[in-house]
């Protein structure tokens, strides 16, 4: 992949995490990467090619983050609790909200190329949880119940600890999940002064 390609879609990444897939253009990118629009254009056709290539690249690196549960010897709470932290540490480090998370807000405006992206991301997801909780010997059925309130209990707290710059709303959404899976506390390190202010500024 060249550096060019690479760069247009870590811009691209950095809007629509930022202010969605409406908030740039092939100008802004074009701008920011001192090069053509034309450029922008060689690299993907349409704007439609780039959100669609994000996305999959999302997906990819979000996958490659989770632990394999057929192959993992940590216990189902240990699991849960490493998923939840790669959401914390996107958010505190980052500054930004879940790539898809943003998408699907805007599903209604997208192209069925990228929603079907943003469908992979929530199937990947929802089928890792179903099967870390299958492996307690819950019913296949009760299992994927508990996987869609765990996605919709951390994006919710994403999106809610963004919407009030506060970084706590998402921390007691997580513990509280937590504690009623588990019955245990869910320990998660602090951000520090400045991951608190800049997430207030981003």
């Amino acid at each position: 992949m060249s550096n060019t390609r690479e760069q247009l879609q870590d811009r691209a990444e950095h809007y629509i995490r930022q202010g969605g897939f409406g908030s740039f253009s092939f100008r802004d990118l074009a701008k920011d990467l001192n090069i053509k629009s034309a450029s922008v254009h060689y690299h993907f056709p349409s704007k439609s090619d780039l959100g669609t290539a994000v996305a999959k690249r999302y997906n990819q690196r979000f996958e490659k983050a989770l632990p394999d549960p057929a192959t993992s010897s940590l216990a189902t709470a240990e699991l849960l609790r490493l998923y939840i932290r790669m959401f914390y540490t996107e958010m505190t480090h980052s500054k930004q909200v879940c790539l898809c998370a943003m998408l699907s807000v805007e599903r209604a405006t997208l192209t069925a190329d990228i929603n079907a992206t943003v469908d992979a991301f929530y199937a990947l997801n929802l089928n890792w949880l179903t099967v870390i909780f299958t492996r307690d010997n819950l019913p296949k059925t009760q299992a994927h119940q508990r996987a869609c309130q765990v996605l919709a209990t951390l994006q919710g707290g994403l999106i809610g600890a963004w919407s009030q710059q506060n970084v706590d709303y998402f921390v007691q959404a997580a513990r509280g999940l937590y504690k009623d899976l588990f019955d245990k506390s869910l320990r998660l390190p602090k951000a520090s002064p400045s991951e608190k202010e800049a997430t207030r500024e981003a």
